[in-house]
Formats: structure tokens, sequence, C-alpha cells
């Protein structure tokens, strides 16, 4: 996709500028995407606030952004049009820095400060921060990249983030139970030539604390499954010393390894593994091995590694924004960017997709009332295939298709590794491709 510039005013820095200037003045990145139409009208003008993570350790889960921010470009060039009137369109993005804190204060900031129509949490810490401020200050939310079931916990449970039916906040993404569920399966055909010990471990982080639940966590599915677990713990984000949790895997003869952690955290681990010669036969963990580069910063020592996977461009599916397919939507990704695509790409893009759904849907885009019902309406095909809000369990809660597989080393192409499913349970969209392999199977 050709991009154009985007029309700052003077008054408006360049993202660069920005960036400088959080370095200096240690605030959260913002700038301001601007699409005239009739821009001098305030009341025509919708103010829509974005939150991502565009830097710190869960950068990967913003990566997206700069490329969807592209597309929107584009789609909003001329504003955009509700009904008989054309309103412009200010999206005012910005960075989580993947904090909890930080998260707070920019979303409690474009609500009361920017008084935006709608807020776009992309990486779904602006919703976990949020929600109860979405209530009182009635702003709508579409948030996702966040396991739903952990996104009800930490909102208090299932009538606090429905807000007794009446939700302001709209979220989705797979469960615990659906991660839990695909790594069993995955493991199965391999399970009677292992000693059925996993060692686990997490970073002590939001998503990663509903991973590690002991009563709806991964610790839940593992022993109602049969297998025993030694424990590595939580440990900090800003972790890089490992050889604690190789010491204890290694001593308790753990032949699989999972757990939660971003691909840095693993990366050190897997180094420190090699170091202290422990060779798991299966390593399938959530979050750092989404992404492509995570996988190649393994070296040779990639090749097997496992993973639950959220989107590919294999899927039968197509943007109900720009038309494009799957595997177009890629396509143009690598063409542009440089890079294989990331599973987060998907989702970075449905979630608009969803956003100007209920945008246009609402007949009135600056009635906020409005807006939420048109999310709590909301039945749309997307790039990720189904997101239905009109029949769930909890109100602003929906489920997205989740299956499993490894990397393995590519036979052919510009990038070394290709993501292969090994295992889609009863998710259609995704074909199985290949047999799951243990690690020494490949090595």
């Amino acid at each position: 996709m050709n991009e154009t510039k985007l029309p700052f005013s003077a008054s408006t820095p360049s993202r660069r500028t920005v960036l400088r200037g959080i370095a200096a003045a240690g605030i959260a990145t913002s700038f301001t995407l601007r699409f005239p139409a009739v821009h001098a009208q305030e009341t025509s003008t919708l103010k829509i606030g974005w939150v991502a993570a565009l830097s710190g350790p869960g950068a990967l889960f913003g990566e997206a952004t700069d490329f969807v921010k592209a597309q929107l470009e584009k789609h909003f060039s001329g504003g955009i049009e509700i009904g008989s009137k054309t309103y412009s369109v200010e999206i005012l993005v910005r960075d989580s820095q993947s904090s909890v804190n930080v998260a707070a204060q920019v979303t409690a900031e474009l609500m009361t400060r920017d008084k935006v129509d709608l807020i776009v949490a992309s990486e779904a810490l602006g919703a976990i921060t949020g929600g109860q401020m979405a209530v009182i200050n009635r702003t709508p939310i579409v948030s996702t990249l966040f396991p739903s079931d952990a996104m009800i916990g930490v909102r208090g449970g299932p009538e606090a983030y429905g807000n007794n039916g009446t939700p302001w906040t709209f979220h989705f993404l797979f469960d615990t139970a659906d991660v839990g569920a695909a790594y069993i399966g995955m493991w199965e055909p391999v399970r009677g030539r292992l000693n059925d010990t996993v060692g686990t471990f997490y970073v002590d982080q939001p998503a990663a604390q509903g991973f590690a639940h002991p009563e709806f966590g991964l610790p839940a599915f593992l022993s109602r499954a049969g297998y025993k677990t030694v424990e590595g713990g939580m440990f900090k984000v800003e972790t890089d010393d490992f050889s604690n949790q190789v010491s204890t895997f290694k001593s308790g003869d753990a032949q699989i390894l999972t757990g939660f952690m971003f691909a840095n955290h693993f990366a050190s681990f897997w180094r420190a593994a090699a170091q202290g010669d422990y060779h798991p036969e299966i390593a399938t963990v959530a979050g750092a091995f989404l992404f492509p580069g995570g996988v190649e910063a393994l070296g040779d020592r990639g090749d097997g590694v496992s993973t639950e996977i959220w989107w590919s461009p294999k899927t039968p599916f197509a943007s109900s924004l720009t038309g494009q397919t799957a595997a177009n939507l890629a396509a143009d990704w690598e063409a542009s960017q440089g890079k294989q695509w990331t599973p987060v790409l998907g989702y970075t893009h449905a979630i608009w997709e969803v956003a100007i759904h209920a945008l246009i849907a609402s007949g009135n885009p600056k009635d906020r009332e409005a807006v939420r019902s048109a999310l709590a309406a909301a039945k749309l095909e997307t790039v990720i295939g189904l997101v239905d809000f009109t029949n769930t369990q909890v109100p602003g809660i929906t489920k997205t298709p989740l299956v499993a597989g490894q990397w393995r080393r590519a036979k052919s192409g510009p990038y070394k590794y290709d993501l292969v499913v090994t295992y889609n349970g009863s998710s259609a969209p995704f074909a199985l491709e290949d047999e799951f392999k243990l690690l020494s199977q490949l090595g």
C-alpha cells in the first residue's frame, strides 16, 4: 500500500519529534492523526482515542499500529460519511509503554481531557485500567489482544464487567480455557513418549497472571489432564537471569515447558538452558512465540518451538473495511514492512473494523450511548472471522477461534521459519498442516 503523508498542522509535532520528547520528559508517547472534512466545526469532528503498546517489553503487540494507521489514513482521507453527514476524524494515539500505570493515565486523559467519542485499545490495557471510568464517563471502549476470561477477572467478574447488562467496554479474543485445550490437544499425539512433567513460569504481568491462576489458568488444565508441574514461579518484567528456573526444571526433569512471557524473556532463558544442558522435548510458550522476530532471535534453536495461533494469512476471511483477504493483508504487510506477517496484524486491523462499523451503525457517532448500543448489537465478519456481541454469556465479551502449531524451518522463501498448524481442534477455518513433533526430532 502506498502511504500518503499525514495532514499534520504546523502545531502538530512529527512522531519522531514526539518520541524524542518522550525520552527526555518520561511521559507517554502521543500524537494525533487528523483527517479533515469540515474540521472547523467541532460538532462534526469525531475524536477517537487509540491506546497501543508502542514501546516497552510488549511492543511487539503494537507492531502493526503504524501499518494500520496508514490504512486508516487512506480510509478517512475525506472524512467519514454517516447518515447524511460527513465527519472529519481525529485519532489520538497514545503509547501505553506496555505499562498498566501508563495505560491508566493516558486512557483517563483521553476520556476527561480530550473527551473522545470512542477508545480503541488494541492491546487491552486501556480497557483494563479504564473500564470503570468508561462507565462513569459514558465513553465506549473496544479492545482485543488479551484473554477474555482474564479481562473479566481483572475487571471484577462478569457482573462488574457487563455493568449489569449495559457494558461500556467491548472485548474480543479467545480465553485461557481455549489456550489450555489447544496446548494439551497439540501435545497428545506425543504424550506417550514423555514423562508428563511440565515446567511452568510466567512474567508478572496482567495477562500472564490470568494464565498462571491456580483455579482458572493453565495449572488447573494441566492438573485435570493428569500432568504434574515443576513451578518456576512468576518473574519481573525486567528479569534477564533465568538460571534458577533452568536449574529447577532440569532437576525436576520437566520434559515439557510452558508459561507466558515476552520474546526477550524466552531468548534469555533459552540461552541459559543451553548453557545449563537443559533440553526439554516441548517448548510451548504463550506470548513469546507469537511473533516471527521472537523465534528468529533463537537462531537455529527456534526450530520446533510451539505456540497458540491467533490469526494466519491462511484463514478464509476478508476485511469489511478494505475488502482484503487475510492473505492479501499479510502480503501487503510484508511488501510494505519488509518483514514476515505477524498474528497481531489481523487483530489490530479487525478492531478498527469493529470500531468503524459501530460508528456508522450508531447513526450519530457523537452520541456515545448510540455508539455503545451499536457495539452491543455488532455482528460482523472481519479479517479474523466473526466478531459477535449479540449472543454472549457475558455482555461485552465475545470469543474468537484459536488453534496451535509449531514454527518450522522454512523449506523455501525469504523467511527462516514458517508457522505450521499442528492442532486445529474444532476450528474449521484453520486447516491442519502437519503432525506435532518433539524438539529432538527436529534438531
